[in-house]
């Protein structure tokens, strides 16, 4: 038992130095990920940004590839840096935000924000009547990353590994000391 823990541990230990230097979150922020018509996200702007200047926040939408959609946004907004070098701003899914309804296809709704000194692009993943767009589990809540179940996934396994060989060592120890010939 105490194997176990202790590979829990470690394990525990060495995601969370990975997540805080490897595997930072994706810049701006969306929080949350997924979501349909009518639904809210919020989007955060967390990693070098200069405090006081303008971010101009534009919005629009993908079928595929969002990462790397350059347009046309539909929208767009200015947002002011904090003095901490962040910055936030809400949205809500529907029709003025495309410019259209968003329709019956699931896409992606790209955020890209742009100052005089950064930009950076995240996705939001629309889904319609739960169904997503093809290429959404990198994006969304079940693949890895930060918010990710994919960790309590690999912790789980460790530990059950950790159990079965405790378990495996303790039969052994076990039918050794019964052996009638080492007494």
């Amino acid at each position: 038992a105490a194997l176990a823990v202790a590979l829990t541990i470690v394990w525990a230990l060495v995601s969370s130095v990975g997540t805080a230097y490897g595997q930072e979150p994706r810049d701006p922020l969306i929080d949350p990920m997924v979501g349909g018509d009518g639904s809210r996200f919020q989007v955060v702007g967390l990693i070098g940004w200069v405090p006081g200047e303008t971010v101009r926040l534009q919005v629009g939408f993908a079928t595929s590839e969002p990462l790397t959609f350059a347009g046309p946004f539909a929208f767009e907004q200015p947002v002011t840096v904090l003095r901490d070098g962040t910055w936030s701003f809400p949205i809500v899914v529907n029709d003025a935000l495309l410019g259209r309804p968003p329709g019956t296809t699931p896409g992606y709704i790209v955020v890209r924000a742009e100052s005089g000194t950064h930009t950076a692009q995240n996705a939001y993943v629309y889904s319609v009547n739960g169904s997503l767009p093809a290429g959404a589990d990198a994006f969304a809540p079940l693949g890895f990353g930060p918010g990710s179940a994919g960790g309590a996934a690999i912790a789980l396994a460790l530990f059950a590994l950790a159990t079965g060989a405790l378990l495996t060592l303790s039969g052994v120890w076990r039918f050794r000391d019964l052996d009638p010939t080492r007494r």
